[in-house]
Order: C-alpha cells, then structure tokens, then sequence
C-alpha cells in the first residue's frame, strides 16, 4: 500500500493563477522535444513571441518539422515565398491596409501557393509540396505575410473554423482565406471584361463563439488539429505532450488550458484501470495546478480514491482501505458519498472480521472508532451489543 497511496492534500495543493512564463507550469523531458523545439520553446519562454522570425518557425515545428536539416529545407521553401512576395508586392505596400490586405489575398492565390482545399491538410508541408490548405494553414500564412508588410491583422477561431481579421481604415475586414476572392465577405465585386460584367459575392457569415487570437495562438492549434494525422488517438502521452506544446505557445487561452487538463485526465483514469494509482495520483496532481477548481478533475479524485480503496477493500486488507476512503474524504472536502459508503463497509466488515476470528476487543475498539464517524448507527451499535463481555 504504502507503494501507491500518497497522502495528498490535492485541493491544498494548488490553485489556479496565471503564470508569469509557460515553463512555470510546463516541463518538457528529453523524450517530447527535439533539440530544435527545445531551442523554439525556449524562446518563447523567455518572452520573444513578438519576432517574427519565431512566428514563421513556429508555423514549421508545430507542423511536425522538428528535424533540424528537414527544417532547413522547408525554411527555405518558406523563405522563397517571402522573398517572391516582397519582390512582387512591395510596390503595392503604402496603398493603404484594405487594398493591400485584398491584394495580398489574390496574389496567394494566383501564385498557386494555395491551390486545392482539403480539410485535413492541417500541415505546413502539404501547403509547400502540394499546394493544399484548410482554413488554418491558410489563416496563418495569410496572417503572416500581411504582418510582414506592416500591417495588423489577428486569427479568429470558432468552434469549427478559422479566418483572419485585417484592421483598415475601413474598419475591421473579415477575410475568408480558404477562398480567393474571401477578402471582406458580403461585399460584390464587380469587373468589367468589355464582352462582359462579371460580379463575384462571398457570402458573410455569422459565426458563433468567435475569439480573436493572435498568430501564436493560431500556429499552437495545429497541435490538437494535426493528432489524427500522426496516428496518436490512442497514445494518451503523447496527446499530453502535444497539449503541453500548444500551451506553451498559448499559456493564457483557456481552449490550451482545457485541452491539458483533459488530456491528464484521460490519462490518469487509463492509469486508475490499469490499477496503476501511483500514475494516475501523477496526471491528478498535474490536472490540478491548470485549475484547481475543476469539476472533472475533482470527480476524478474521487474515482481515484474509490478506485484504490476498494482495490484493497477486495482484499481484505480493511485497514489499508479505511486509511485511504479517509484520506479521500479529507482532500475532497467530506463531499464523496461514494467514499463515505466505502469507508462505512471497510469499518463494519473489518469489525466482523475481527469478531469471527474472536478478536472481540479488537472488534469493538474498531466499531467505537466508526461510531465516532457515524453517529447512531444501527450496524455498528448491534454489533456491539452482540460482542462478549
């Protein structure tokens, strides 16, 4: 027992603040983090999220580039289309943010670096080597390069989608970079060919639970996007570390924050199955310090405590099992019906064991302490009156 029951005073134990650097919370061991992302992360930490040389490296690590020669070669694949962009654009650059942020938009386009749209082309090296996107890649180029020539541009996500929004001197523009002609939707663009009058509309949308975030933001949700691509549904570490690094880049976004305490919370109940409670008690306690308060991760404890007292319950090993029910009722407040049930059972049947075996001071000596916890019990008060003198 003594392997595996850690007397923890879990809701003691933290509460939830804002961390003044992601490394006050997050800790990457050498098997999670190459030494390229070991570098990235480490730049973050130390405050450096406004370069936006970081940013476009962010763009190719978080994509699974983490090997530092292959990382060169995209770099420099990315670099090209920066180089190609300023040599085209940069005439255009002081025509003012609206038509430039139209121009940009067009210009990806007809330059085929955005050509076929998938919805799962959540990678950077699909957009490079084959030209397809999804609304996130293409946001987070789209943002990039406008923010390159000098002007202020942040991601919008929604629940299922995600676009930009541009700050002109028209207002805030939404732009829809999954489509060409995406920039500003609602608006008619009308173009006359001399034969004919062509008029283009993307319809606006009215999109529910849109948050505004920046380029960091945008670029950690190519973590939690890409876990299907890379085959890891069902590899709970390696869903944490990928929550861990999208937190990194995202500290303060409670969708980061969420996504690490459900993450350790999948965990911690796979290790609880497995009866590995020492595990678990681990995942619990990192649960814990994103946000003490959580309802889960509270019920969870409960689990846990459940999980482990009856393991030892089953073998009759009562005193084992009283220690840790009390234990759990101490760290979760005495809100635990389920382990105030258990306590109850593990006091009575060791009481009646210790009767069988005539050990009747024994069992009375464990009934009056369950007596103190449980007032007027019928149970225990029969079984009292039913010891020898």
């Amino acid at each position: 027992m003594n392997k595996y029951f850690k007397i923890a005073l879990f809701l003691l134990i933290v509460c939830h603040t804002i961390c003044g650097k992601p490394s006050d919370k997050i800790k990457f061991n050498s098997s999670e983090v190459t030494k390229l992302e070991f570098d990235f992360f480490t730049k973050i930490d130390r405050g450096q999220t406004n370069d936006i040389e970081t940013h476009y490296d962010g763009f190719i690590i978080a994509s699974g580039i983490t090997d530092e020669e292959e990382f060169k070669l995209y770099k420099g694949k990315l670099n090209e289309i920066r180089n190609l962009a300023k040599a085209e654009l940069t005439q255009y650059a002081g025509e003012g943010a609206y038509d430039f942020g139209k121009r940009l938009l067009a210009w990806i386009y007809e330059k085929g670096i955005l050509k076929k749209y998938f919805e799962t082309a959540t990678l950077f090296q699909d957009m490079i080597y084959k030209g397809e996107y999804n609304c996130l890649t293409s946001s987070i180029l789209y943002s990039l390069l406008y923010t390159e020539f000098g002007y202020k541009v942040k991601g919008i996500l929604t629940s299922n989608h995600s676009f930009c929004v541009v700050y002109t001197e028209k207002g805030n523009i939404d732009v829809e970079t999954t489509l060409a002609k995406g920039f500003d939707p609602g608006t008619k663009e009308i173009r006359n060919t001399g034969s004919s009058t062509i008029i283009t509309f993307v319809p606006k949308q009215n999109y529910n639970n849109r948050n505004e975030v920046d380029i960091l933001t945008l670029i950690a949700t190519l973590y939690p996007n890409s876990i299907s691509l890379r085959k890891i549904e069902k590899n709970l570490d390696k869903q944490i570390t990928m929550a861990k690094k999208a937190y990194y880049l995202s500290p303060n976004t409670k969708m980061y924050n969420d996504n690490l305490i459900n993450a350790f919370n999948r965990a911690a109940l796979e290790c609880v199955k497995k009866s590995d409670f020492e595990n678990a008690y681990k995942y619990l306690e990192e649960a814990l310090t994103f946000d003490g308060a959580n309802i889960m991760t509270k019920n969870n404890i409960i689990h846990y405590y459940n999980a482990m007292g009856t393991s030892y319950l089953r073998k009759k090993d009562f005193p084992t099992a009283i220690q840790i029910y009390k234990q759990g009722l101490k760290d979760t407040g005495n809100n635990a019906k389920v382990l105030e049930n258990n306590l109850k059972v593990s006091y009575y049947n060791y009481a009646v064991s210790e009767y069988n075996s005539r050990r009747y001071n024994n069992a009375y000596t464990i009934s009056e302490e369950a007596l103190k916890l449980f007032p007027n019990d019928r149970d225990f008060i029969r079984l009292q009156t039913s010891i020898p003198k």
